[in-house]
């Protein structure tokens, strides 16, 4: 996992925050017990948990927190993927879900990394 540039590090952990932010600005505007409240706030977690991996490189989370942080990034990946083969090439939005999807593979690759190192459950 150590073959990451600085720029493609960069670039990944520029991703995550921007996905933090956007997700953190929405959770207020959804209703606490929803369905959309919930998948926002395990998102959010598993945001904080990559980009913790990404630049700590040290892996302190369990199984089960992986697990979880990975079921979060495969949907982000997939919803992206989605959103990408409806986009036009060259636009914005489709850029975006381009770097959201590089992002994400990169995260999911450190994320099974550390699953080969994580307890079972603290």
């Amino acid at each position: 996992m150590d073959s990451l540039t600085e720029q493609q590090m960069k670039d990944t952990l520029k991703v995550i925050e921007s996905s933090i932010v956007n997700c953190e600005k929405i959770q207020p505007k959804l209703k606490e017990c929803s369905p959309s409240f919930s998948l926002s706030k395990n998102r959010i977690k598993a945001l904080y948990i990559a980009q913790d991996l990404l630049l700590n490189k040290t892996c302190s989370y369990s199984k089960e927190d992986l697990e979880q942080a990975i079921a979060q990034i495969t949907s982000i990946k997939n919803k992206s993927t989605s959103g990408l083969s409806r986009a036009k090439e060259g636009s914005s939005t489709y850029t975006r879900f381009s770097n959201l999807i590089r992002a994400m593979n990169i995260i999911l690759a450190h994320l099974n990394e550390a699953m080969k190192t994580a307890k079972e459950s603290c």
